[in-house]
């Protein structure tokens, strides 16, 4: 099983955002909870944290901008 990683709407407002870095490798395992990735929203940036433990797999590209809701990542389940 997997989980998909979206852009999240973090703000009533926003349409889009800019994927400005990754904060863990491609094909690192994450923990829940960890910050996996940094989004620019309007006037400002925040970590987003990993919503599940697992192997962490690059979709989308730091640096691009991308609309709420496409998908920039999965992370594959642990137990895999």
């Amino acid at each position: 099983m997997s989980t998909t990683l979206k852009i999240p709407k973090v703000a009533v407002s926003m349409q889009e955002g800019v994927l400005a870095a990754w904060l863990a490798a491609d094909g690192t395992m994450v923990r829940e909870g960890e910050p996996i990735y940094t989004l620019e929203i309007e006037k400002s940036t925040m970590d987003v944290e990993s919503p599940a433990a697992g192997t962490l797999r690059h979709i989308g590209q730091a640096g691009n901008t991308y609309k709420v809701g496409e998908v920039i990542g999965q992370i594959d389940d642990a137990a895999r």
